[in-house]
């Protein structure tokens, strides 16, 4: 009887595991496809269409980077989203919000891959790395822009998610 016992329960962690894994491929997918469907060029794109695509970028980055089991890689996705929405209030001081939702689709796309093929996380694409290490000047930068602005809110760290 306890063997059988075990045998069940054995048998739902698998079920769950799959369930689970399923899942995070699809939020993989989903990512993936969210730069697909909402193009970000670097030329020629009225900055209504770019701030239009960046936000439905960043509604599914920040829901889906929650269905990815990977701690690193899920931190990696909540970051990039957390730069996207800076960057539609021009908050990522020296690149354009074109800039930065281009370098975010590079860095995605290589992250996701990494990932695909069972493969450790690399370090950043270039301009990305330069945004993440700039990330505390950002966030004060983009706090007092708040602040200035009359807001109240306290954005919290990236560290928190």
């Amino acid at each position: 009887m306890e063997d059988a016992e075990i045998a069940r329960r054995r048998a739902i962690e698998d079920i769950d595991r799959t369930v689970k894994k399923d899942r995070e491929r699809r939020a993989v997918e989903n990512i993936l496809g969210a730069y697909l469907e909402n193009p970000i060029t670097l030329l020629n794109q009225a900055r209504e269409e770019t701030i239009a695509s960046i936000a439905k970028i960043c509604v599914i980055l920040g829901f889906e980077q929650s269905f990815i089991l990977d701690r690193d890689l899920r931190h990696r996705i909540a970051e990039i989203g957390y730069f996207l929405d800076i960057a539609t209030e021009d908050g990522v001081a020296e690149y354009s919000l074109a800039e930065v939702g281009f370098l975010s689709r590079s860095e995605t796309r290589m992250l996701m891959g990494a990932w695909s093929r069972g493969e450790d996380l690399p370090d950043s694409i270039e301009g990305w790395k330069e945004i993440r290490n700039r990330r505390p000047q950002i966030e004060a930068r983009w706090q007092e822009q708040l602040r200035d602005a009359g807001s109240r809110v306290v954005v919290p760290p990236l560290s928190v998610y």
